[in-house]
């Protein structure tokens, strides 16, 4: 009676643990857009690409002019303003005037940083997604994982107990409960990991929605259907080289390394510095009359006047000067030489890193292009051959024990290998659709 509970058993658990463990189901895509509205490295990125933007109207302005307010030649001794004749107070303004074609050279550089950060946030953002994909079908695999052991743990716990009641019957031996008994632990010892990894991987994701960390998800992941791939790796490849972000950016930093080159030279030339200066001094004397004594030239006497000055006398005329300065640049040898030679080897270093990360981006398209087809393979296999035959297989060995014509090693040994290949069927559709998310991160944009 027992061992018939436990073939029915083996064809009712499937059923069971998929409906009993059925729950609310996470959508991807929902998870994929609030992530992308949500994530705090996303908005990092965001904020810095909007701060760059700001530069270049900043970098292609003059400096502010300089204007100076003073006073020149007074006498010490009385401070008098209307006494000395270079006496002036003054007010100047002064400009600072870049070669012709430096401020351009400036904004293009900085034009070409800005366009490298938008390269970047868009490379952020797939990577998201890309996280989000990885860490939802990592979580759909530990589910199933845990599924499928929760079901033969419940298969094995009645092997135990058959292998007690045939040894009580003296049917069986003591070492097959001992066996069934270690595997029943074993299963249970899994479960037990399958069980940390499932709370690691939904912290993960709760990590990448930027969601509080004390909440837990809402539903299971679900694959209903796996995701159609029907490129070759030239179409992928053509599709990375054209659109993968850090390839954009790396462009553009080398247009950028380009301007500051140029601009680098254009230090040879001088940097012009108009000033213009007014001095306004006042009249050397007050206009009013003022008394004096005049001696008479012929019989010596003195005469009491009244003194009026001439206008000519009174009036000061205003100062304007204009300057025009430039700088020399004596210490070329050392600072703009160097300069040039410094920005010449970025140039470089840029070329060298773009032709880098294109290897890394042709090497990628081929590694999880052959990734991919070795998953979807081994899917068809599991799927189609390896686990029909398994459960076949442990079909007639369980109606072969029943009549001893095997031992209970080898049926086992039948279940322990479906277990196996359940497990790894998941195990392939996981990696297959992980894969997937990060080809679609090499090629930079949503393409499944």
């Amino acid at each position: 009676m027992v061992f018939s509970q436990v073939v029915f058993c083996l064809f009712f658990l499937s059923f069971f643990y998929t409906n009993c463990f059925a729950q609310d189901v996470l959508d991807l895509e929902a998870l994929i857009q609030e992530a992308l509205a949500n994530n705090p490295g996303i908005e990092s990125f965001q904020k810095r690409k909007d701060a760059l933007w700001e530069r270049p109207s900043q970098v292609k302005a003059w400096d502010d002019p300089l204007i100076t307010f003073g006073l020149n030649n007074v006498p010490v001794d009385d401070f008098d303003f209307n006494k000395q004749d270079m006496t002036q107070k003054t007010v100047s303004i002064k400009q600072n005037v870049p070669f012709p074609g430096i401020t351009s050279l400036r904004g293009k550089a900085a034009v070409e940083q800005a366009k490298s950060a938008v390269s970047e946030f868009e490379d952020k953002k797939i990577k998201v997604v890309r996280d989000v994909k990885k860490a939802y079908f990592e979580l759909f695999f530990v589910n199933e994982s845990i599924k499928i052991t929760l079901k033969n743990e419940d298969l094995l716990a009645r092997f135990v107990e058959l292998t007690q009641i045939k040894y009580e019957v003296g049917k069986g031996l003591q070492e097959d409960i001992l066996t069934a008994q270690v595997e029943l632990y074993k299963m249970q010892e899994k479960l037990i990991n399958l069980r940390q990894r499932q709370t690691t991987v939904s912290a993960d994701l709760i990590r990448l929605l930027n969601r509080n960390s004390s909440v837990k998800l809402s539903g299971v992941p679900v694959v209903k259907k796996n995701t159609e791939f029907g490129y070759t790796d030239e179409e992928i490849e053509k599709m990375a080289l054209a659109g993968n972000p850090l390839l954009e950016a790396l462009k553009h930093d080398i247009e950028r390394s380009e301007a500051e080159h140029f601009l680098a030279k254009k230090q040879y030339f001088p940097q012009f510095t108009f000033t213009a200066s007014y001095g306004q001094r006042d009249n050397r004397v007050r206009s009013k009359p003022f008394p004096a004594r005049v001696t008479n030239s012929s019989d010596g006497t003195f005469s009491n006047v009244v003194v009026a000055p001439l206008a000519d006398d009174r009036d000061r005329p205003d100062f304007l000067s204009f300057f025009v300065g430039v700088n020399i640049p004596i210490w070329f040898r050392s600072k703009q030489d160097k300069k040039v030679s410094e920005t010449h080897y970025r140039i470089l270093q840029a070329k060298s890193q773009y032709e880098s990360v294109r290897n890394d981006v042709c090497f990628a398209v081929r590694d999880f292009g052959s990734r991919i087809k070795r998953s979807r393979e081994l899917m068809d296999l599991y799927r189609a051959s390896i686990i029909p035959q398994a459960e076949q297989s442990l079909s007639a060995d369980m109606a072969a024990y029943q009549v001893a014509r095997i031992d209970f090693l080898t049926l086992l040994n039948s279940q322990i290998t479906l277990f196996n290949f359940e497990i790894e069927y998941e195990r392939a559709v996981r990696d297959y659709e992980k894969d997937l998310a990060g080809l679609e991160a090499v090629v930079g944009k949503r393409i499944f």
